[in-house]
């Protein structure tokens, strides 16, 4: 007898299983077969997603040479890795888009130097900055809060039409990024030697005083800045270092180290069902706090071993799962052109949910960041945060790797052909035709929310028909046959629609097209194709003139 438990269990699965199908690559399916025999041959009993068994498996962490399916057992998904192939239109330009592109990334001394960030933020080349702010010097004094920091660096965002990445941390950047009243009020803490062999203090970030003072700051900084247009994310942070997920703070000394993990395990019963159900407790604060503004979950795993990276994929699962693509996730502290292994799959494995990005650690080379440009387009990825540096040596093959890099970055959409009718009769309906091709390494991805997550779904193909004098008398919206979200790198993407008409007046009228995100009215920016001297970046097409008939 099925009980109502077993028929919801048997759903799910079902659910599950189907979900699987939509991320199939396109790969023949005896290639498909084979990938599903091997990777379930080497599936485990722990659910754990794992790469294929084979014998010098020890040589990908020396040697970063990746398999090419992975298998998450508890959802029954097979997740392939895809070398980017990218295509070619004479004479395009890069695309910049709120959710694309470079960043630049300033540190804690560089925020103070107006003329720095306005000459980074003046470069074509650079969409924002991406900036760490302490809490303690955003809330100096329980309840008064000190935001001219913030506000300065989103209004020379502003100005300059760009975005800014924010974390505000609680640990990492100086002696206490927790504020001294914190502890004050009966937060637990613990003591270390930092980098620069000063003493340095941090709070236990399970601690209930703690969390109640940061769920207090959570929600103010939410308050203030949701719906402030020049954020491109909020970093989910204060359960980690620097806004990453780690634990431990970046300790050289061994000695040192040992002494910290030793610490939380034994003074503060750190575990990692701890840090699991932690982690959890702060990523739901944040999108109560921002319904509007997306967020930045940066991947590493919050201890360095296996254990911590089973954690990192629980930790992850939840928050893209319960939230999707108002989540995006960053894979941090990249310091050479290696692929993480447990940050690349879990990029890999999100990939059709979210966007997804990197951040350089300042001590990357140009050399590895020639390297790294071909793992980022691999990946799929649509923002990497740069050191300042690299934006103001002014290095000719650096430029040159940045330029590259960003003109493949995310979505890189172009109208390559509009077809129209010379004439329809008034009220009748408008039949079109469309092509468009995708340059990038991601297909563009809009949050649509379903019950209590966000979904990754499509924007939306306008028409707009304006009179002789230039005013706007009809518009009509639709949802391409393949939508956006599908797009893939390389692929034309060609369908026909039949617009419903209103009754109008005859004449001549001119028609423009964009890709709109129908919840914000936003418009993208894309590249058009259809009159070639207009390839660069813009967010409405001249797609024709269509005579309007009498009935």
């Amino acid at each position: 007898m099925f009980t109502k438990r077993s028929l919801a269990y048997a759903s799910m699965a079902l659910t599950i299983s189907l979900s699987s199908a939509a991320y199939a690559e396109d790969t023949s399916a005896q290639d498909d077969k084979a990938d599903q025999k091997t990777a379930t041959d080497n599936s485990n009993p722990e659910g754990k997603m794992r790469p294929k068994n084979k014998a010098g498996e020890l040589l990908k962490y020396l040697n970063p040479v990746h398999e090419k399916t992975y298998l998450n057992d508890s959802q029954d998904r097979i997740i392939k890795k895809r070398s980017f192939k990218g295509t070619e239109i004479a004479g395009a330009k890069a695309i910049s888009n709120k959710e694309l592109g470079l960043f630049a990334a300033v540190d804690l001394a560089q925020l103070k130097d107006d003329n720095l960030l306005k000459d980074i933020l003046a470069q074509p080349s650079v969409n924002g900055l991406s900036v760490m702010v302490p809490w303690s010097s955003a809330e100096p004094t329980e309840g008064q809060y000190d935001w001219k920091q913030i506000d300065h660096l989103l209004e020379t965002a502003a100005q300059n039409k760009k975005s800014v990445i924010l974390r505000v941390t609680t640990c990492g950047l100086t002696d206490s990024d927790t504020p001294k009243w914190v502890y004050d009020a009966g937060a637990k803490s613990v003591s270390y030697t930092g980098p620069d062999g000063k003493p340095y203090v941090m709070p236990v970030f399970w601690d209930s005083s703690y969390l109640a003072k940061w769920s207090n700051f959570i929600n103010a900084l939410g308050s203030r800045y949701d719906k402030n247009q020049a954020l491109h994310s909020v970093g989910i942070t204060g359960g980690g270092v620097s806004g990453g997920t780690l634990v431990i703070p970046n300790i050289e000394n061994k000695e040192e180290h040992t002494k910290v993990e030793t610490s939380l395990k034994s003074e503060f019963g750190m575990n990692q069902r701890q840090l699991v159900q932690h982690w959890k407790y702060v990523a739901d604060l944040f999108p109560h706090a921002f319904p509007s503004c997306r967020l930045n979950f940066d991947i590493d795993p919050p201890t360095a071993n296996r254990a911590g990276e089973d954690s990192l994929d629980e930790i992850s699962d939840y928050l893209i799962y319960r939230y999707g693509q108002r989540v995006y996730l960053t894979r941090q502290n990249v310091a050479d052109a290696k692929h993480g292994f447990d940050q690349y799959r879990v990029l890999l494995k999100f990939k059709p949910d979210t966007v997804t990005g990197y951040r350089l650690a300042p001590a990357i080379t140009a050399e590895s960041l020639d390297k790294l440009a071909k793992f980022a387009l691999d990946d799929g990825i649509s923002f990497v945060e740069v050191p300042a540096q690299f934006f103001t040596a002014k290095d000719d093959t650096v430029v040159k790797t940045l330029e590259q890099l960003r003109s493949k970055l995310g979505y890189q959409l172009v109208s390559q052909n509009i077809t129209l009718p010379a004439d329809v009769k008034s009220g009748q309906p408008l039949k079109a035709s469309f092509t468009f091709l995708n340059l990038g390494s991601a297909p563009a991805m809009r949050p649509s929310r379903q019950f209590d997550k966000d979904v990754a779904s499509s924007y939306k193909v306008q028409l707009e028909l304006r009179d002789g004098n230039g005013k706007p008398v009809m518009q009509s919206l639709h949802t391409p046959e393949v939508p956006t979200q599908k797009w893939i790198a390389g692929k034309p993407v060609t369908w026909q629609e039949e617009l419903k008409m209103p009754k109008l007046t005859p004449g001549q009228y001119s028609v423009y097209l964009s890709l709109v995100d129908a919840d914000t009215k936003r418009k993208l920016q894309l590249l058009d194709a259809v009159t070639p001297d207009h390839l660069t970046a813009q967010d409405t097409i001249a797609a024709g003139k269509v005579q309007i008939l009498a009935e």
